[in-house]
């Protein structure tokens, strides 16, 4: 039996499966907007500290808005959720120019979502998406890691699902390769959930990633799920971003002619 019935899955109940919840410092609110230009038609993301925002083109025309801020917001988005939402985004740097863009959805999201990590496997059964792993909204992880995972466990049950292999051995296979690909990226989401300020690391970087362009494209690998976390901070890749920051900062302490 598969479970991909999500986050409240009811096959990883009625198996027993335990779940570890862990309390996600943000909410989140996103909206559909029309003619609202992008730089270069790019995607922007805001690392506010702790306060995020993401812009994101979308099919027709269409942008996408979203804001995910610290939990200290929230009485004021359920006081007035529109006005909320938009001097939120106002308030971004270089903010996308929304009072010359018309809004063509509603201001939809949600104020609670913990990420949940449950054993991928159990005796005859498989866990697949959020049923064996939800992850934080903030890294867009939910649709890739289910189509990943279904394909993972489509890979190492295939032999046994003809009558050529082990159950019990493909599913363990498969959850070896669950926890090995995915795990380290949660432990690390789980972490920045609690809405904390950047540690050094992440402040190092983060900062080369706004002012690099090979670093840029280095925590694109990462964020996108490319390279895990110990590739991400490799050792040459945490050399050259010292030197970016540094050479930045450089920079910004000479004397202006």
């Amino acid at each position: 039996m598969v479970g991909a019935d999500g986050k409240d899955s009811a096959v990883a109940g009625l198996a027993g499966i335990p779940t570890r919840r862990y309390a996600n410092g943000r909410f989140g609110y996103l909206a559909h907007y029309r003619g609202l230009p992008l730089p270069g038609g790019l995607g922007q993301a805001w690392f506010l500290e702790p306060d995020m925002a993401y812009s994101f083109p979308n099919d027709d025309g269409v942008t996408v808005l979203a804001v995910l801020p610290d939990k200290k917001h929230l009485p004021a988005f359920r006081n007035d959720l529109e006005g909320s939402f938009e001097a939120f985004v106002r308030a971004l740097p270089e903010a996308p120019p929304i009072d010359s863009a018309e809004r063509v959805s509603k201001i939809i999201g949600t104020v609670d979502h913990p990420l949940i990590t449950r054993d991928p496997t159990a005796p005859g059964i498989a866990l697949i998406g959020d049923a064996a792993l939800t992850g934080d909204p903030l890294w867009g992880v939910g649709c890739g890691w289910a189509l990943q995972t279904a394909h993972w466990l489509a890979e190492e049950v295939a032999a046994a699902a003809a009558g050529g292999g082990d159950l019990d051995r493909s599913l363990a296979a498969y959850a070896r390769v669950h926890r090995r690909r995915i795990r380290p990226h949660q432990r690390l989401a789980v972490d920045f959930a609690r809405s904390r300020p950047f540690n050094p690391m992440e402040r190092l970087m983060f900062a080369a990633a706004a002012r690099d362009a090979r670093a840029a494209r280095h925590m694109y690998l990462f964020a996108s799920r490319l390279i895990g976390p110990f590739g991400f901070l490799n050792p040459r890749s945490v050399a050259r971003a010292a030197a970016v920051n540094l050479r930045h900062r450089a920079r910004r302490s000479q004397p202006v002619a």
